[in-house]
């Protein structure tokens, strides 16, 4: 079934509760009674005042099975906390995700095919290091200078971030994950679903309601256009150019995948991140180049800043939940806006839970650029 979900805050209803609530508030002041101060504090909790700043394949599908070079460090990566004016609330495991892992236990347990192996990568594969970053470069023409891209910026101007200023999407949309940790994968057990619960869309759904926290304008696009795995760039490419011209305030696009890494038929890589003391699925950023057979991309630079403000960014706050940024000779659909990505979430050899968590925190580092971004 597809499902398409289109949410964005609405400026006019903010300025209203923002009104009634300081209303409320004189009437408090100059009435003292107690009825009075007792009503503009109720409403204060139901309608609270915001504040500005607040942070908080190409159809070469191949490469979403390829095999991994696994990084020598051991290091760990933890949480850097920043103190913001809205506090993100912890996230916790839903309870449909429990059940689910419990289910997936006493389905599966006795039918091990494998062993996932869990890996950290910190600079495997880099080709480039530069401002506590790692890039992995494999275009053939392109030397940016990251530095200089990095102090530049990214090509982002947000005019009112309660405008749906955000799309997420998802080209592979029926790619899922392992449901619980074990060490192990299983015989049968399929990492795709046709179910926007258990695949992309739910991880999509993640960073969407930090996002919706924030005050950020977004829409979420949970059509499923890879039950035919041969073309499903062309059909998310229709939704995406058709919603940028609906909404031209739209000026981020991801569009978010897993990955999938093979040691061998029975050895599955899980790169893994420990942020916060709980796992994390890490995230790769792929960002192309017009080089070669790639043609009619002109705003790939405009792509590389992003890339590499978003890599950046999650590096402070999130230290180690990025896999090194790959700069590379595709496109997919990176050429319809400037800030344009596709994000990796881990690979099947992790658990949704832990993408789920990933998400959650993609979200955190995707408020923040947009609070620096935005005129407001």
């Amino acid at each position: 079934m597809n499902i398409k979900k289109i949410i964005y805050s609405s400026g006019f209803s903010a300025v209203l509760k923002t009104a009634v609530s300081l209303i409320l508030i004189f009437a408090a002041i100059n009435l003292s009674t107690p009825f009075a101060e007792f009503l503009s504090q109720s409403m204060l909790k139901l309608y609270p005042i915001k504040t500005d700043n607040i942070s908080f394949s190409e159809e070469n599908d191949d490469l979403h099975e390829t095999l991994a070079e696994e990084d020598s460090t051991e290091e760990k990566a933890t949480e850097k906390t920043e103190t913001d004016e809205k506090v993100i609330q912890p996230y916790e495991t839903p309870g449909d995700i429990l059940e689910a892992q419990e289910e997936y236990l006493s389905c599966y347990s006795g039918k091990i095919a494998g062993t996932t192996e869990e890996v950290f990568f910190r600079t495997s594969g880099a080709t480039d290091s530069v401002e506590g970053i790692h890039i992995k470069n494999t275009t053939s023409t392109k030397k940016p200078d990251f530095a200089a891209l990095i102090k530049e910026g990214p090509t982002l101007e947000i005019s009112d971030k309660t405008e749906p200023c955000v799309l997420i999407f998802h080209t592979h949309t029926t790619e899922s994950y392992l449901l619980a940790d074990t060490g192990n994968f299983y015989e049968d057990y399929e990492t795709r679903s046709m179910e926007n619960s258990m695949n992309m869309a739910r991880v999509g759904d993640e960073i969407c309601k930090v996002l919706e926290l924030n005050g950020i304008g977004y829409i979420h696009d949970t059509n499923i256009y890879d039950e035919s795995y041969n073309g499903a760039y062309s059909r998310s490419r229709v939704t995406v150019e058709k919603y940028l011209k609906e909404y031209p305030s739209i000026k981020i696009v991801l569009d978010v995948h897993r990955d999938a890494i093979y040691y061998s038929d029975t050895s599955h890589c899980k790169p893994t991140a420990e942020i916060n003391g709980r796992k994390a699925a890490q995230i790769m950023i792929i960002t192309g180049a017009e080089e070669g057979y790639i043609t009619d991309f002109p705003h790939w630079e405009d792509n590389l800043k992003f890339a590499l403000c978003f890599q950046k960014t999650a590096e402070e706050i999130f230290p180690g939940l990025m896999k090194p940024l790959y700069f590379c000779q595709r496109k997919y659909n990176m050429d319809t806006a400037k800030c344009s990505l596709l994000l990796e979430i881990g690979t099947d050899a992790n658990t949704l839970d832990e993408a789920m968590y990933s998400g959650h925190l993609a979200g955190q580092v995707l408020s923040k650029i947009i609070g620096e971004y935005s005129n407001e």
